[in-house]
């Protein structure tokens, strides 16, 4: 069996790869095996690691995209790569690595950058979705893009979650350590009139915060499908927050998708990115508990804002990957030709 373009992730979901290989015609396949004992880490990603070649010897595509972190993903698409170039020299395989913000900001990858520097020199490019990834692989010498998300094209919305109160925000939210989660919570308390409905999964915070969990902040879990989409549909706003200066959230991607006002951490890569469309704030109780407030006073402004902005970023988009096809059918790239 053999396919043009496919896509990869070690990850149970993956809506960023989904639409990478979706549009360059591929296929994208998420290859995860379930978290055990940390001592059994090794283990997991060796298993990864072979289920990853098995793909890959049975499609034998022509370009491959990988995502990191973590680092070991590209590692064996190189490996496998030059052994499929050993065997058949006169096809050579593309292939590009699709990195994160963890891979070059996260404190557990850090140890990894030298290793992600000469995987990146090997790759025709390297996706990034920050400036200060993309001024590295420069300094590295090697091929890159900037790729934002796409926007997306959620499921059909369904359920009711999101519909109680007559103002209502959701916390696009993973329980993540780099979400000022204790400051939203503390915020919701300011907000009594306002439901704030809060996604993840709630299992991965603290008991002493959920323990004094403000009555108007409801915990939805973690959302998939028609459920997620109908609650963005259903609240008036969205609140997507962070500590990390260089993300770019998905969120940030599906508050344009269906076109609500949406109130983000206010760092320099998200203003530079959204411009005057979003509401910005600092992550503090009382400057989150006064960003809802606007978002709720300014809706109709901040909606048509939002969809100028969107159709920008839909042609901008669409000519990025116009040159990523392009740099993966090229024979022979160059990638010191940054």
């Amino acid at each position: 069996m053999s396919g043009k373009i496919i896509a990869i992730a070690w990850s149970s979901h993956s809506q960023r790869l989904k639409s990478i290989a979706a549009s360059l015609n591929g296929q994208s396949f998420l290859i995860f095996e379930e978290r055990g004992k940390p001592w059994l880490l090794p283990w997991r990603y060796l298993k990864t690691a072979w289920k990853t070649w098995q793909l890959l010897e049975k499609y034998q595509p022509e370009a491959v995209i990988v995502q990191a972190p973590p680092i070991f993903a590209p590692l064996v698409v190189m490996l496998w790569s030059k052994y499929s170039g050993l065997r058949r020299p006169q096809r050579p395989v593309a292939w590009a690595i699709d990195s994160h913000t963890g891979s070059f900001h996260s404190p557990k990858w850090r140890w990894a950058l030298p290793l992600h520097g000469w995987l990146s020199r090997k790759a025709t490019v390297t996706i990034v979705t920050d400036e200060p990834a993309r001024r590295l692989l420069h300094d590295w010498k090697a091929a890159s893009l900037f790729i934002e998300d796409k926007i997306p094209e959620l499921a059909p919305a369904s359920g009711e979650i999101g519909t109680a109160g007559e103002k209502r925000v959701a916390v696009i939210s993973t329980f993540d350590t780099d979400e000022p989660v204790e400051q939203i919570f503390e915020a919701a308390r300011r907000l009594p009139a306002v439901n704030i409905y809060h996604t993840g999964d709630p299992r991965r915070a603290s008991a002493a915060l959920l323990a004094n969990k403000p009555d108007n902040l409801i915990l939805t879990g973690f959302l998939r499908g028609g459920d997620y989409s109908g609650l963005l549909q259903n609240v008036q706003g969205l609140v997507v927050l962070t500590n990390e200066p260089n993300a770019l959230n998905c969120g940030c991607f599906e508050a344009l998708a269906v076109g609500k006002p949406i109130l983000v951490s206010d760092w320099p890569g998200l203003r530079a990115f959204f411009k005057d469309s979003y509401l910005y704030t600092a992550n503090t109780s009382e400057a989150i508990a006064a960003g809802v407030e606007q978002l709720l006073l300014n809706q109709a402004d901040l909606s048509a804002r939002m969809v100028t902005r969107r159709t920008e970023l839909v042609t901008l988009w669409q000519q990025k990957f116009i040159t990523l096809d392009a740099l993966l059918h090229v024979k022979d790239f160059n990638p010191s030709h940054n």
